[in-house]
């Protein structure tokens, strides 16, 4: 709840500046290293660290040369006491932009990995269902044996073999 507020208020900030999409993607790479780096959230929650420090290695893990409203959002956010929510606050403020922008995230995950003609013949199926931006995700995993599983938003359509087999077995 405190990690979905803040981003809110930070959209809503930058917002008016018309820098929400530069945060977003430096809100991305910061959410990136939080994932690359798990010390990362040791860190930020380390109450023997100052400030100061944390702010720094938020700049850092960032890309460095990063917009100043971002710096002042950290210098804000620790100086709060909630550079432990660093992380989630990044995670909100890329469900907010999304939101705010209507961009919907389409995973696909099939065995091998798929070429543009299935993911543009897919972004032809889901575009006449939503008037939204959709950006596709890819990814491969034998276990599923063949077919796809698409998940959109909380919407998710198994037609794996794994899954059918799983069905069979449990109709059996």
């Amino acid at each position: 709840m405190i990690s979905t507020r803040y981003a809110r208020a930070i959209y809503g900030y930058a917002s008016e500046r018309g820098n929400e999409t530069v945060l977003w993607k430096e809100m991305q790479v910061l959410t990136k290293s939080f994932a690359d780096y798990p010390a990362l959230r040791k860190v930020m929650n380390d109450p023997t660290i100052l400030c100061e420090q944390k702010v720094h290695i938020l700049i850092t893990a960032s890309g460095v040369h990063i917009h100043e409203i971002l710096k002042q959002i950290f210098r804000m956010v620790v100086n709060n006491g909630r550079a432990g929510y660093m992380e989630n606050i990044a995670l909100m403020y890329d469900n907010v932009y999304r939101k705010a922008k209507g961009i919907v995230i389409a995973r696909l995950t099939t065995v091998e990995p798929a070429n543009e003609k299935i993911k543009e013949a897919l972004a032809l199926i889901i575009s006449k269902e939503t008037t939204n931006q959709i950006e596709f995700q890819t990814k491969t995993d034998p276990d599923i044996i063949g077919g796809f599983i698409l998940e959109i938003d909380d919407k998710r359509l198994d037609a794996s073999v794994k899954e059918q087999l799983r069905i069979m077995s449990y109709e059996l």
